[in-house]
């Protein structure tokens, strides 16, 4: 099925609507939403969650990304596409009120198959076990990643940390080539915004 996008001007501003692959062909700026899960433990630990993508997926396959993200669709607010992407990827329902805007990111990545510049509607959840995940045919597997280790390997400090499945409690050591390789500015952005959060729980 075509999935159509909005495209806008490097202001923000809208212009067309064009055809998904086109977009990322041409460049052209366009909305995403994205919802990071996060988890503070009994012992105080902060933990970050992160999907990894399906072996068969065109970009990025089998690296590990945000909890739940996706193009916001022309005529689609960003409600509907976030609650659309969640339950599509992670098979669970949030309330609009579940869910934290913590602003908007604007990311590049190039890569061989695409240049991809996105308007990065960014938001955070706090992770509930009461629900039962069921992951969607693009999603492989739902870990949790202590914070403070993530932040030791986007330095450089750690070569890998522990990664637990939340979906059958495998642990697995990732390391920096694991992830999809957003900025570090805008992983340091979302972890700082966790950080602001919890401090006032």
């Amino acid at each position: 099925m075509t999935e159509w996008l909005q495209v806008f001007d490097h202001r923000g501003n809208p212009l067309d609507v064009k055809e998904r692959t086109e977009v990322h062909f041409e460049g052209d700026w366009h909305e995403t939403f994205q919802c990071w899960l996060y988890e503070m433990d009994a012992d105080g630990q902060l933990y970050l969650f992160f999907q990894k993508r399906a072996a068969d997926k065109a970009e990025f396959p089998s690296l590990y990304d945000i909890s739940a993200a996706g193009h916001i669709e022309a005529g689609e607010n960003i409600m509907q596409a976030g609650m659309r992407e969640i339950d599509e990827e992670l098979g669970i329902s949030l309330w609009k009120e579940d869910l934290k805007s913590i602003g908007t990111y604007k990311e590049v990545l190039i890569s061989d198959t695409l240049k991809d510049r996105e308007l990065c509607r960014v938001y955070l959840s706090p992770y509930s076990a009461e629900k039962a995940f069921s992951l969607g045919k693009e999603v492989e597997d739902l870990v949790r990643v202590e914070i403070n280790g993530f932040k030791q390997v986007l330095g450089g400090a750690k070569g890998s940390i522990e990664a637990s499945s939340v979906i059958d409690n495998q642990k697995v050591r990732v390391g920096f080539r694991d992830f999809v390789p957003h900025d570090q500015a805008y992983y340091e952005f979302v972890i700082q915004a966790i950080l602001e959060e919890v401090e006032k729980l």
